[in-house]
């Protein structure tokens, strides 16, 4: 067991709390999250070896499809929907260990713009569809570039970008996902987007892995950089917020990326950005 500290949102107008908190560490998924051994190597050809069975459900950690024309067979073997979190496999939950570790992470948010007026305007029926087209949009386009989904729920949608599963270029491949998500709303020279959305990320170091109680469980990451990731995408709209760890390993790519600062809800002093239009 470990000692990590982390923010945690105090939901009032004064922002968020520092606090200490006991979480499971775990050598495996230290190993797995940073890609430091056959363990790592085993998890990334696995993921990539379900991302080529058909399917349209899959787990947001291993990639294995939930239907298709294997969906029963693999079922068999033990990679059916968890009963604890229908997002991730009973392999991968259930069976896998609690706890998880601080490693090198970056993570991504996107989000619905005036989904508020949205839902006021059509019906529930209509919003629903909207939302799943999205939901689907969203996790193909950030799946491709090797992300672990975290949270999909109301007009939000959350990806962690590991060194162990995207590889030693996971902040290139977590702004890479930014920019396929947008496109994949219409966002192109030649398009017109179909929603308005936008997309933050952060980078930095934090715990990830399997957490929860009350006989619940969920792969997330926890801690200062997912609080900032979700506050940068606040202020997007039809582009991309990054911080500046994760604009150092793409600013050759995008030199003319606008330099910003925000002052944050919860931070003392302003946070410098880069906005990717």
């Amino acid at each position: 067991t470990g000692r990590v500290h982390h923010t945690v949102s105090d939901g009032g107008a004064g922002g968020q709390l520092e606090a200490p908190t006991f979480l499971p560490m775990d050598a495996r998924w230290r190993a797995i999250l940073r890609g430091e051994g056959p363990a790592a190597r085993a998890t990334r050809l696995g993921r990539r070896l379900f991302a080529a069975i058909p399917g349209h459900s899959r787990c947001f950690f291993c990639n294995v499809p939930f239907d298709g024309a294997l969906g029963g067979t693999l079922r068999i073997l033990g990679y059916g929907q968890s009963r604890k979190n229908a997002h991730l496999c009973a392999r991968c939950l259930e069976a896998a260990p609690a706890g998880g570790a601080v490693i090198p992470v970056s993570v991504l948010f996107a989000d619905v713009r005036g989904y508020t007026s949205m839902t006021e305007r059509a019906t529930s029926i209509e919003v629903t569809a909207l939302l799943q087209r999205f939901y689907a949009a969203a996790s193909g386009a950030l799946l491709h570039h090797e992300a672990v989904l975290g949270q999909i729920a109301g007009d939000e949608v959350m990806a962690m970008f590991v060194p162990g599963l995207a590889g030693a270029g996971y902040r290139g491949s977590a702004v890479a996902a930014g920019q396929s998500l947008l496109q994949a709303m219409g966002y192109t020279p030649a398009g017109k987007n179909w929603l308005d959305v936008g997309v933050g990320v952060s980078s930095g170091e934090e715990y990830v892995g399997n957490v929860g109680g009350g006989g619940f469980k969920d792969f997330t990451a926890i801690g200062d950089v997912t609080n900032t990731a979700a506050r940068l995408q606040a202020h997007a709209s039809g582009d991309m917020i990054i911080d500046a760890l994760t604009y150092e390993a793409v600013a050759d790519r995008f030199p003319d990326a606008e330099r910003c600062e925000f002052q944050l809800k919860g931070k003392e002093l302003p946070v410098v950005a880069f906005r990717i239009r």
